[in-house]
């Protein structure tokens, strides 16, 4: 197994499980087939395995055309928006929320928020720069 200094949680992982996390680490965000590609395991592992890691809440689904996955650890990814590029349809993490971002938009509701996400779609630079 990898040494990292990771949340708690990712002690008990099982092997596949911890290979996600692993990777999720190091390239922030990712979807279903680039982690198929890179742990070159077939289709279910994958669902299964992802399936897991959000019920034991350690990765998040990030919904867009296709889904991507990121961890789910606060201290190590603190919430962020995303940008969805609409051309390419690729996800990208943007700066995190500060604490008085995530105060603010709190007091717009007495509702209990339990999570925030926030998605801007638009054209990133790659593809932008193919339209010149």
């Amino acid at each position: 197994m990898y040494n990292f200094n990771m949340c708690e949680k990712f002690k008990n992982l099982k092997n596949t499980e911890y290979d996600i996390a692993l990777l999720l680490n190091k390239k922030g965000i990712l979807s279903a087939n680039e982690l198929q590609e890179i742990l070159k395991v077939d289709k279910a592992t994958i669902y299964r395995n992802l399936k897991s890691l959000i019920k034991k809440n350690i990765i998040r689904k990030v919904s867009a055309k296709k889904s991507f996955y990121e961890l789910n650890c606060n201290i190590h990814n603190p919430i962020h928006p995303h940008f969805e590029c609409i051309k390419c349809n690729k996800i990208y993490c943007l700066k995190p929320l500060s604490a008085e971002d995530t105060i603010n938009i709190s007091r717009y509701t007495n509702f209990e928020i339990h999570s925030i996400d926030i998605k801007i779609k638009g054209t990133c630079d790659e593809c932008k720069s193919m339209d010149n």
